[in-house]
């Protein structure tokens, strides 16, 4: 009797022993993605752990290996980031090694979807800096302490200020803006037969229009197939003509008075040189008509 009592008070005793331990720890394991897995604990034994390794396996039971030992296993909270090596479901737990060589398991979990951590904007016309940390609740239930910072505004970008320069030649005639340019060369474009020339990003040159570089060949005066210069003038016999020859600087040559017959050959000897020749062409002492012809070389 008193053996069966002994044994009995020995039972009471332990359940009371194991009802007054310190309840086993947890852990959070949470999926954020990416096969990245966040692991996370609270140690309650402080200086009496002395090693804690996060294990885990593809079953529930067995196979677990250590993938994470801590350096610092006294420290009252820790965790890590564990990278799964191939997308399969995985299970985690916690082995604690205490002073006197007692040991823990934690129950085996997987992983649950982490979650949103949303930010709430303070709006405000004027830029605000907030110091002090606040606590949003969101409606999971977890307290979330955010620092809320309030940017400036972005600064709109200067405007570039682009000037055109115009040219003549080697002297600058002018610096526009681009607005102002634009005006400019609608005018010469649509008002005068002056060309701009671009010579640079910003640069012009502006070359005025130079009737004399535009050849339309005279109905009177032409060189014949010989090469001779040949006046055809078909009212000859009734009205008065007269020819004078210039060079193309302007001095004069010849003159033909009183052009009598409806056609005349003009010999080349009296040109001196072959080349460009301005001529005047009267009738009844009126100008008729002012151009230039071109008396070819002679082939040898």
């Amino acid at each position: 009797m008193q053996r069966v009592l002994l044994t009995a008070f020995i039972i009471t005793v332990f359940i009371c022993k194991v009802a007054a331990q310190k309840e086993l720890p947890d852990f959070s394991a949470e999926d954020f993605g990416k096969n990245k897995i966040r692991i996370s604990w609270i140690n309650q034994f402080g200086e009496g752990c002395v090693q804690l390794n996060v294990q885990a396996s593809t079953d529930s039971i067995k196979n677990f290996r250590t993938i994470f030992s801590t350096e610092s296993p006294q420290l009252p909270q820790n965790g890590f980031v564990y990278t799964l090596p191939f997308n399969a479901k995985f299970y985690f737990r916690i082995f604690y090694i205490l002073n006197g060589n007692a040991y823990y398991f934690t129950a085996s979990k997987i992983a649950i979807p982490a979650p949103l951590v949303v930010k709430e904007a303070v709006v405000d016309k004027k830029p605000v800096i907030l110091g002090d940390s606040i606590q949003i609740i969101k409606n999971t239930g977890v307290i979330i302490n955010e620092t809320i910072i309030e940017r400036p505004p972005p600064q709109p970008k200067p405007e570039v200020v682009r000037v055109i320069t115009i040219r003549s030649n080697d002297s600058v005639l002018a610096r526009l803006l681009y607005p102002e340019y634009k005006k400019f060369k609608d005018s010469i474009t649509k008002k005068t037969k002056d060309t701009l020339l671009v010579t640079g990003p910003n640069e012009l040159l502006w070359k005025p229009f130079d009737p004399s570089t535009i050849y339309t060949p005279s109905a009177y005066i032409m060189i014949n197939q010989d090469g001779f210069v040949k006046l055809k003038l078909p009212e000859a016999a009734t009205k008065k003509y007269k020819l004078i020859i210039f060079d193309m600087d302007g001095k004069k040559m010849f003159t033909i008075n009183h052009i009598t017959e409806t056609e005349l050959i003009i010999d080349k000897t009296n040109f001196v040189h072959a080349g460009w020749f301005k001529f005047e062409l009267y009738e009844d002492n009126k100008l008729k008509e002012k151009n230039r012809i071109l008396l070819q070389q002679d082939s040898k």
